[in-house]
């Protein structure tokens, strides 16, 4: 565990072959932890680093030999969690409070997962006092903002350049207690978010692979997904949830014996995906109602 913030809060990887409109974003896979931070958790290294979507950047790694751009935070989650509205606050964690123009009481944060999260996974509180209330500002203004400020300009970007943009939302998941296991879900907010012909292409990608796909249970998009999901604008969000057991030593939290096999599946995804968005039959493979003026301004 690295124990200091970096100058930049995020990190971007440009394409290294020639550019398709796919944005990888990984917001949940930062291992930079500010020491201050360590030291005022009453939690281990390990039991932070759980909340983890431990080495999604890796598994996508290679997303830019295939034309994509990559988006990966620094900072971890649990120190900040850019999946969330940053009015998404725990007042009660604060001392003083924070206006209540400024808090969004939603679900996530009644169970302890806001934008500054109260607890890591299963309950267990990260903090054993109260929080000044400059440490949201904080917070927002050097992890938050810059990460959705670079995820606008970015699909900005891309749309102005092809016409559409597509968001690719990477996140791990544990195994699911269902049944019939899955090995990967998407969501697109029951189809809310993105065109049905990405979803579906991106489903068949994974079940060529060999995994067994959910769509929407029981995760059908989070913030970013539902925020910048936007088809009728030609801005196409879809979430992914790889199961951890695939890729992960969840006892030691390193790269378990499949991790390669895993990346290689992952490869095969964005080649997939880039040979889709460069048919030569296709100008767009979803609607050409686009202009440049409808990306949403964030």
């Amino acid at each position: 565990m690295r124990s200091s913030l970096p100058l930049t809060s995020f990190r971007v990887d440009r394409p290294r072959n020639s550019a398709i409109p796919l944005l990888v974003s990984s917001p949940h896979s930062g291992r930079h932890y500010p020491s201050d931070f360590l030291s005022s958790a009453v939690l281990s290294s390990h039991e932070l680093q759980q909340s983890e979507d431990r080495f999604m950047d890796r598994l996508l790694g290679d997303a830019p030999d295939f034309g994509a751009t990559l988006l990966s935070a620094e900072f971890p989650r649990v120190w900040c969690d850019v999946n969330r509205d940053w009015r998404e606050v725990d007042p009660g964690m604060f001392d003083p409070a924070p206006p209540e123009d400024e808090v969004l009481l939603t679900a996530k944060v009644k169970a302890g997962f806001g934008v500054i999260p109260r607890y890591v996974s299963q309950g267990r509180q990260i903090y054993g006092h109260s929080l000044n209330l400059s440490e949201i500002r904080e917070r927002i203004a050097t992890a938050w903002l810059p990460y959705h400020e670079a995820l606008a300009a970015l699909l900005s970007e891309m749309g102005a350049r092809f016409g559409y943009a597509v968001l690719l939302e990477a996140h791990s998941m544990p195994k699911l207690p269902y049944t019939r296991p899955s090995d990967i879900v998407l969501g697109d907010v029951h189809g809310k978010s993105c065109a049905p012909e990405v979803t579906e292409r991106v489903e068949s990608l994974l079940e060529s692979g060999g995994y067994s796909v959910r769509r929407n249970i029981p995760y059908s998009g989070g913030y970013i997904t539902q925020y910048y999901g936007r088809p009728d604008q030609n801005i196409h969000a879809i979430q992914m949830e790889i199961c951890r057991s695939l890729y992960l030593n969840t006892a030691t939290l390193q790269p378990g014996s499949d991790f390669e096999k895993t990346r290689k599946n992952m490869q095969n995804l964005l080649a997939g995906l880039a040979e889709w968005f460069r048919c030569e039959k296709r100008s767009t493979p979803v609607s050409e109602s686009f202009h440049q003026d409808d990306v949403p301004a964030k």
